[in-house]
């Protein structure tokens, strides 16, 4: 494990740009949807502006489609390790879920468990995000090629399934928006996303079972 001068160097270069051209597009992706269902924003998604809306809603589409894959082939080690950490379910996650109301809302650390490289909330999250993925895109590649072709039940049915997903990935985002940024426990997580480094003391304090295990391999 590479450390500096106080510092845990807990993602690579390639781990942090797959998260901030997904974060891009999710916002790309979410804002021409948007257009549909808000009367004010409705002149975006007619005439000229509506293709240009929907053009930048299918390539945004397409671009995060392939992120997985370029992940894979440019950082296979941290994606496989990253992969196995964000699967693992242990009692520590019960204990999580119990503790987060009282940690988040009221600062309470006392039953907060010793977390893993990634807290229960993010292993949450990255699940929804794997849902989504098969659900995106079946629906979404039935809705853009299959208008008039398919069954309207059928296609009414993924634009449900669609609006749906869509509607929870929105909810889990701003959720992690608002804790990334604004929470004044999570600073750290957000240098470590930006830079690729975090605090030894943040790793100890907030991620106390993944900095044991550091700890081991470093022979501390």
């Amino acid at each position: 494990m590479e450390r500096k001068g106080g510092l845990i160097r807990v993602f690579s270069t390639q781990q942090r740009l797959v998260h901030w051209v997904h974060t891009g597009t999710f916002a790309a992706l979410a804002l021409t949807g948007l257009f549909l269902y808000f009367q004010d924003l409705r002149p975006f998604a007619i005439g000229d502006a509506g293709e240009a809306s929907r053009f930048v809603h299918r390539m945004g589409a397409l671009l995060m489609g392939v992120l997985p894959l370029l992940y894979l082939l440019t950082d296979y080690k941290n994606f496989f390790a990253s992969m196995k950490r964000l699967l693992t379910w242990s009692k520590i996650d019960l204990g999580w879920l119990k503790a987060a109301p009282g940690y988040y809302f009221l600062g309470d650390e006392k039953a907060m468990p010793p977390q893993d490289k990634f807290n229960t909330g993010q292993k949450l999250f990255y699940l929804l995000v794997a849902l989504g993925y098969p659900v995106f895109g079946v629906t979404g590649l039935l809705m853009w090629g299959g208008r008039g072709s398919i069954d309207p039940l059928v296609f009414m049915g993924c634009v449900f399934l669609h609006d749906l997903m869509a509607i929870a990935w929105v909810a889990f985002f701003l959720v992690h928006f608002a804790l990334s940024v604004m929470h004044p426990f999570m600073k750290g997580a957000l240098d470590g996303m930006l830079f690729g480094w975090v605090p030894e003391d943040y790793v100890k304090h907030h991620h106390a079972k993944y900095y044991a295990e550091i700890a081991k391999e470093d022979g501390q």
